[in-house]
């Protein structure tokens, strides 16, 4: 026997299936979030480099601040109060400088200290070649700011132009700016650390998406593996094969729902087809004897003389087995017109307890013939919005059902009530009861408990009519019953409210 074999297996077939659907949309998932990880781990790191720095030379020209003012007490050179005008300012700062040439924590950065115009005094021998001073900055400088800054530069002249972060320091002395100590450090080192963990992330994020990726599959096909093994099953049922069960995963996930949903349709099938097919013999039956007996009966009548009275009742026999057959019709046209949707309701307000005692009155005679005890129980006018005539026809057809199918001297109790929603009518009766089993398919169309219903002329179509009644007046019908005990149906209509 040949298998049926997964959409997978098929690499055309593959790109429309559901499994490539959820594999693309968890690998754009997983690349948007790879992406926006990489972006702030970038961001994050960039700024770490740049935040390091900065404090490096913040530190840096705090500690060029304190070393030039203890040199310069140590030599007793210090500047004159009254600014820069000191001789000895730019050769004392030289001297500073050049003896700080070796310095360990000097040798990273360049040191160049400014007058208060913004003038460059003294720098580092290798000091590179930046712009001047940016006005602004001088200006914050001036008011006692220092500042941050990256800037252009060269470390040579006619060598290649570079960033450097630049930091301004002003020293302060009796409140006024003495002088500027500018330290500047280069950026290369924080831009190659950048680029390179740029890179990083340029290869791995691809890399870590395609090695996901494979996982994935295999995990996406593990999952909808009992979805393949569904589709093998159903396509092995047949209307002559509907016993046939799906497999169920021993899960509690949707799979294993989606198979309890399948198993329900294809046993509702069976139901609905053995049931159809059961009504067509029973109906076929039940149609054959009354014609055959017609015809035997017309040729009778023909054959011999019959008197006027002999051919009157052979017309009235006819005719009541004609009745049966149109009642059989209409039943079936009722049936089509609410599967079409074809109803015709005249919705009315509609006061249930006298069209309820309406129907009981309706099936006095029947009831009487078997000294069925009817009664009911109606304590308030119950209103509701629907179609008079249609829930008629539904209140008969179940009280016809309970008289049917209660034996002699039993009762059948009707009831009328209402709760906070809805109108609420339980018919009762004390008849032979229905077997727990059959429950749950006795509204189902041409489903009957047992041949003695269909000897009785019901061909399972009243109550499922009367479902479909209460269904279309957005209400609902349920039984209740035990077996040799009786049956209790519940009729439950939206109540009408005044608007």
């Amino acid at each position: 026997m040949r298998l049926y074999r997964p959409s997978c297996y098929n690499t055309p077939m593959f790109f429309k299936s559901i499994r490539f659907k959820i594999l693309l949309w968890y690998i754009l998932i997983l690349t948007v979030t790879l992406f926006v990880f990489s972006s702030i781990l970038y961001g994050s790191f960039t700024k770490t480099l740049y935040n390091d720095l900065d404090d490096l030379l913040s530190s840096r020209a705090e500690g060029v601040a304190n070393s030039i003012t203890a040199y310069w007490v140590a030599k007793d050179t210090a500047p004159a109060h009254d600014g820069l005008s000191s001789e000895d300012f730019s050769r004392n700062a030289s001297d500073w400088v050049e003896s700080k040439r070796k310095d360990p924590e000097l040798m990273s950065i360049f040191v160049r200290i400014l007058d208060s115009k913004g003038e460059s005094v003294v720098a580092s021998k290798s000091m590179p070649r930046i712009e001047e001073l940016d006005k602004d900055v001088l200006e914050d400088a001036l008011d006692g700011e220092d500042d941050f800054d990256t800037v252009k530069g060269e470390i040579a002249e006619g060598k290649k132009k570079a960033k450097f972060r630049v930091y301004t320091k002003p020293v302060m002395h009796d409140g006024r700016v003495e002088y500027l100590v500018q330290v500047t450090g280069p950026t290369s080192l924080l831009s190659l650390a950048s680029q390179n963990l740029m890179w990083l992330l340029f290869v791995l994020l691809p890399l870590t998406v395609f090695l996901a990726a494979t996982p994935a599959l295999i995990l996406v096909r593990l999952t909808l593996k009992p979805v393949d093994k569904m589709i093998d099953a159903l396509k092995q049922t047949t209307a002559e094969n509907l016993k046939l069960k799906i497999h169920i995963p021993d899960t509690k996930d949707e799979i294993r729902r989606l198979a309890d949903t399948f198993n329900d349709l294809i046993e509702r099938l069976d139901r609905s087809f053995s049931s159809q097919q059961g009504f067509i013999q029973d109906i076929s039956a039940e149609l054959k004897t009354p014609l055959r007996s017609l015809r035997a009966e017309f040729e009778s009548a023909i054959a011999n003389h019959l008197s006027t009275e002999e051919y009157g009742l052979i017309l009235r026999q006819g005719l009541g087995e004609m009745d049966k057959f149109a009642h059989i019709i209409e039943e079936l046209e009722t049936l089509s017109r609410f599967d079409n949707n074809r109803v015709a309701l005249e919705i009315r307000k509609v006061d249930l307890s006298p069209l309820v005692e309406r129907s009981l009155d309706n099936v006095r005679p029947q009831a009487c013939q078997k000294s069925i005890a009817l009664s009911s129980f109606m304590r308030e006018p119950v209103v509701i919005d629907g179609d008079e005539r249609q829930l008629a026809a539904m209140f008969a057809s179940i009280l016809e059902n309970a008289v049917k199918y209660t034996n002699r001297k039993g009762a059948v109790t009707i009831s009328v009530r209402r709760d906070s929603k809805n109108a609420v009518v339980n018919i009762s009766d004390t008849g032979i009861g229905i077997e727990e089993n059959e429950l749950p398919y006795i509204f189902d169309r041409f489903y009957q408990i047992n041949k003695s219903r269909a000897s009785n002329g019901s061909f399972g179509l009243g109550l499922s009519i009367a479902k479909s009644v209460a269904e279309v007046h957005k209400g609902a019908i349920s039984v209740e019953s035990k077996l040799g005990k009786g049956s209790t149906f519940t009729v439950s209509l939206p109540l009408s409210y005044p608007g």
